[in-house]
């Protein structure tokens, strides 16, 4: 764990009343891997998906992943997309077949920044990808490249959403490797609330000391 972030314990935490004015819920999800119709989804008004909702990024599998989100109800939803995402990423597409297919039920993010009610929600689904792999969507092949996306992030963003875990915060792996982002560390410390996926054995709830 990085030096002045703690993870903390969900069942210690109690949540305010729900609905009440002035009071947005935001219901936080990731990773879920083709699992999606199989969760128990809580009530609230925005929902975002911090990405890799299919396996292997198939025209059927993002179908089926967007008229679930169809049937949803929440006022508003946000998804940045993982690189598991394949054909979300035309230089994922490898052998120069078939097209990008896009949801239609909800708002993606690509390295833009979003109204939502007020709150400003800034999305970006890039990842470094250590392995070289053709079908890995949304890569970034160096912190440089990750920075370059970073920096389309506006100043006095309320909400970030990447993939990618900021580097030192959920983001070690199976083998104890760190899989995040400096990049992206550097954008959240500036005081943004951030969302991530993309490394689940590091899934939880973090703060800073």
């Amino acid at each position: 764990m990085s030096d002045g972030v703690i993870k903390l314990d969900p069942s210690t935490l109690t949540p305010g009343s729900w609905p009440q004015e002035g009071i947005m819920r935001i219901v936080l999800i990731s990773d879920t891997h083709m699992q999606h119709r199989k969760l128990v989804m809580p009530e609230g008004d925005l929902l975002i998906h911090a990405g890799d909702f299919t396996n292997m990024g198939r025209k059927t599998d993002i179908k089926d992943f967007d008229d679930w989100l169809r049937g949803l109800d929440y006022r508003h939803k946000i998804v940045v997309v993982g690189n598991h995402d394949t054909k979300t990423d035309i230089l994922a597409i490898h052998k120069a077949v078939g097209t990008e297919t896009a949801l239609e039920n909800a708002t993606v993010l690509k390295n833009e920044t979003v109204d939502i009610e007020g709150l400003t929600v800034f999305g970006s689904p890039y990842t470094l990808d250590p392995f070289g792999i053709d079908w890995w969507a949304h890569k970034a092949d160096s912190e440089e490249e990750m920075e370059q996306h970073m920096n389309n992030m506006q100043e006095g963003v309320d909400i970030v959403v990447t993939h990618s875990p900021p580097h030192g915060i959920g983001d070690i792996n199976h083998i104890k490797s760190h899989c995040g982002s400096k990049a992206v560390r550097q954008s959240v410390e500036k005081g943004n609330p951030a969302v991530f996926g993309h490394i689940h054995e590091g899934r939880g709830l973090y703060h800073s000391k």
